[in-house]
């Protein structure tokens, strides 16, 4: 079985008509990079369309023919969310059910990013993709319910459900808590909080490989995708700060400690203890198997102090 890597393969087949949607956000920015060069790829951001506006959805994409559509946008401050529901709903699910009828119409295929929030994680191993979900927070809700309507627009349709995604297109957890290790001797993070990192590069491959490289055509259907193994949010934090001290920064926090999520007192939505996920039914399809989280943060956090020192702060996940 292969091991996927991060730098993604360009498709080999004839190139297609894509947009992406979301195209400056964390994931949409680096699938552009990845699908331009082989690809008709036309990318729409905030600045071209409101996602929680039928009426801006209908005039960005009414005019538009394509064969392939990636929806990577979508409201993910799962705190602003739990006091934003309607908001939170208009934008992750309303939202997306018109996106995937006007594609149906125009009998264009559509990957919708999930998250692994759908469940409520009660469950002690990680989840697959018949376990049933149970959102215990608005934001998980509001994308539980743009998943549905997205197939049933079209039987051919792809769900993909992430969790806690990283990469170079724009900060995230790495930067913030590597930020917060340089000014801060004492950290603290929650140890009970489980989960898998995402590194988009690697996730693009492996979408890429759903949509491009599947015998007849794109998978549809739902997959979990994420790096191998599950982690603590204090280990993920921990291999940041020590990866970025061995890089040359000037890393001063020592070992990280871990406390209870909810003693967190700047989480307004609760968060599920166990939302690692299972990649198998990936793995099984393709013969892919992805790499685990460490290799993946310690690739991306030497990548990021290579190019450090150009004085802007990251921002906070």
């Amino acid at each position: 079985m292969k091991n996927a890597r991060s730098r993604p393969s360009p498709p080999t087949q004839q190139a297609k008509r894509i947009v992406v949607l979301g195209s400056e956000g964390r994931l949409g920015g680096s699938l552009m990079q990845s699908l331009e060069p082989m690809h008709q790829v036309i990318g729409l951001d905030r600045k071209h369309f409101d996602l929680g506006s039928i009426a801006s959805i209908d005039a960005a994409l009414g005019g538009l023919e394509y064969d392939l559509l990636f929806l990577t946008g979508a409201l993910t401050a799962v705190d602003y969310c739990e006091t934003h529901a309607a908001e939170a709903f208009a934008v992750n699910a309303v939202g997306p059910a018109r996106i995937a009828e006007i594609s149906a119409a125009k009998g264009a295929h559509v990957t919708y990013i999930s998250t692994d929030m759908v469940f409520d994680g009660m469950k002690a191993e990680p989840y697959v993709e018949t376990d049933l979900p149970h959102p215990i927070s608005v934001y998980g809700a509001s994308k539980l319910a743009g998943e549905a309507p997205v197939l049933t627009a079209s039987a051919g349709n792809l769900v993909l459900r992430i969790s806690w995604l990283f990469g170079p297109a724009k900060p995230a957890f790495p930067e913030w808590v590597i930020h917060k290790a340089c000014a801060e001797p004492d950290l603290s993070l929650p140890g009970d909080k489980i989960a898998c990192p995402t590194y988009t590069l690697d996730l693009i491959r492996w979408m890429t490989a759903l949509v491009f490289e599947h015998a007849g055509g794109p998978a549809s259907g739902i997959f979990h995708l994420c790096n191998a193994e599950p982690c603590t949010w204090r280990e993920w934090g921990q291999v940041c700060i020590d990866t970025a001290r061995d890089a040359g920064l000037p890393v001063v926090a020592g070992q990280i400690v871990g406390v209870p999520v909810d003693s967190v007192a700047a989480f307004v939505a609760k968060r599920p203890l166990n939302s690692a996920l299972s990649t198998e039914k990936f793995s099984t399809l393709l013969g892919m198997r992805p790499r685990g989280w460490c290799e993946a943060v310690r690739e991306f956090v030497n990548y990021r102090a290579a190019i450090a020192g150009n004085g802007s702060a990251p921002h906070a996940p």
